[in-house]
């Protein structure tokens, strides 16, 4: 059995979180029983309902506290044990090899206490411990760092901060995107149209979906990503975020299996772009909300090396025969080197391109439909193990076979070669 490395209970303010609807129905039924308790009050005395209260008090105390104590984790060099329930006891064990990336939350109202919330992602799902203290977390995350074979937390001091979004930039970025402005224009001419026709105010009430939606798509999104900087680690990268709820998660390099980057139609004035990458366990890991392409291209050489702006320089078009296939075909292009794989789609209100390593592709799909087999073309995908699948859209039957041909006889070459794709596109 492997030595413990780190074991420890969560924050005690865990067990009162947990326990907030008891106690919530424990005072709403002491509420609407007040003049039962007055009654009781009347025949044994103030002094006896006092004893009645703290005898019930204190069982409850001790509810949540043996609830607290049978919440616990115990990390070691082969995995990360994580135990809680009283009545139904439940214990998760994540192993260390297959954690992907360490989030840690800093909730608005636990920031006084100190608290931290930490989400360790697999490719199974996540895991949340909530609540640890401040010194309990940092503790276990750099434990966590170290036995993932990462290095360590610490920031390299040569390297610094590789992305950072002013405040400004955010809230512009927002408010210019134009899948949030057309469903906000779209959304509240369904909204307030009846109430002007008709005048009944009852027709407002069409407008609470629009709200929610307008929150989620502007309002939500500024606190959320506001702060953002990407700092390069030992471990990898650390992204840290949050106006209100101060969030930071780390990640790796070699852990990423794609990357894509989106440009919105109100976006191309002022070449801004916004990076995710995908991770087995978070398909759309958000890099940075908002940036620059040349910035975006030189956080790209940071994680995959110089290799990949070639894959990026050089889209080959869809032939024209994709015209009777998709409205779009000037924007489909696919790119291939040695190495890498890239491939474009959107014209109008988005355009994306998704680069991803060879030595990441599970499998080759090539796919013709009736109307593709009419035309002779067909799409090619290129299935990752986790996020955007890079895809060769309507591109001329011959040429799918051949480049799904030689995607897999590059699968092939670079899993015998063994070495991680960063490293040796560096050298």
């Amino acid at each position: 059995m492997s030595d413990v490395i780190e074991s420890g209970h969560l924050h005690p303010i865990t067990a009162v979180r947990r326990a907030w609807l008891q106690l919530s129905v424990f005072g709403w039924f002491a509420w609407d029983n007040r003049d039962v308790f007055g009654k009781i009050a009347d025949k044994f005395g103030a002094w006896g309902l006092a004893w009645a209260a703290a005898v019930l008090m204190t069982a409850l105390t001790a509810i949540v506290f043996a609830s607290w104590r049978k919440t616990a984790f115990t990390l070691t060099a082969d995995h990360l044990d994580y135990r809680y329930g009283l009545l139904w006891q439940v214990q998760r064990r994540i192993q260390v090899s297959q954690i992907r990336t360490v989030d840690i939350e800093h909730p608005l109202f636990g920031r006084p206490v100190g608290v931290r919330a930490m989400t360790f992602s697999t490719a199974s799902g996540p895991t949340k411990l909530a609540y640890l203290g401040p010194h309990a977390a940092s503790r276990l995350y750099d434990a966590v760092v170290v036995q993932t074979g990462a290095g360590s937390a610490k920031e390299r001091g040569g390297e610094g901060i590789v992305a950072r979004v002013a405040t400004a930039d955010l809230a512009l970025s927002i408010l210019l995107d134009a899948e949030v402005v057309l469903g906000l224009v779209v959304g509240g001419a369904v909204s307030f149209v009846p109430f002007v026709l008709s005048g009944h105010a009852l027709t407002l009430s069409l407008a609470l979906p629009w709200i929610r939606s307008a929150w989620r798509s502007t309002g939500k999104r500024f606190p959320r990503h506001h702060g953002w900087i990407v700092r390069e680690v030992d471990a990898g990268y650390r992204t840290e975020f949050g106006l209100f709820n101060k969030q930071q998660y780390t990640w790796q390099r070699d852990r990423i299996s794609s990357i894509t980057v989106h440009q919105p139609l109100l976006w191309r004035s002022r070449n801004w772009v916004r990076v995710t990458g995908g991770i087995v366990g978070h398909e759309d890991l958000l890099l940075v909300p908002v940036t620059t392409r040349a910035q975006a291209e030189k956080m790209l050489v940071h994680i995959y090396g110089p290799d990949v702006l070639k894959a990026m320089d050089a889209p080959e078009r869809a032939s024209r025969r994709a015209r009777w296939c998709t409205l779009w075909w000037r924007s489909c292009a696919f790119s291939r080197t040695q190495h890498f794989a890239a491939g474009w789609r959107g014209l109008f209100l988005k355009q994306t391109v998704t680069v991803a390593p060879v030595s990441r592709v599970l499998g080759v799909r090539v796919t013709q439909g009736p109307w593709q087999r009419l035309h002779n073309v067909a799409h090619v995908t290129l299935e990752l193990p986790g996020g955007t699948d890079v895809e060769a859209v309507n591109r001329d039957a011959e040429e799918a076979a051949e480049i799904a041909a030689s995607m897999r006889r590059s699968c092939v070459q670079t899993s015998l070669a063994g070495a991680p794709i960063a490293r040796r596109a560096a050298m």
